[in-house]
């Protein structure tokens, strides 16, 4: 023997349970947490894009590069000296 429903929102077939015929709460973005820290990353430039990868049935793929380690101000420097060579360098210290 089959029960039907009384109607109260359980068994009634319209699939969303809560009772409200027709009615669909609207739904809102839910970011995950990966989500968050991608977001973040690239917010804060802890994160940078290194490539977007389309094939041919238009997927996507973005390669990012970062470091969540606080930069030191050696670290600083050492962007700072980037393109100067390991000869002038040694004699800018000479020279000091």
């Amino acid at each position: 023997m089959i029960k039907k429903g009384n109607g109260n929102g359980s068994g009634n077939g319209n699939g969303n349970g809560n009772g409200k015929k027709g009615k669909k709460k609207a739904s809102s973005a839910q970011l995950t947490p990966q989500q968050i820290a991608v977001v973040v990353g690239l917010l804060t430039n802890a994160l940078e894009v290194l490539s977007v990868l389309i094939d041919k049935d238009q997927n996507i793929q973005i390669v990012l590069q970062g470091s969540i380690r606080k930069k030191t101000k050696a670290d600083r420097l050492a962007e700072e000296l980037d393109e100067v060579s390991v000869g002038d360098l040694i004699e800018a210290f000479i020279r000091k």
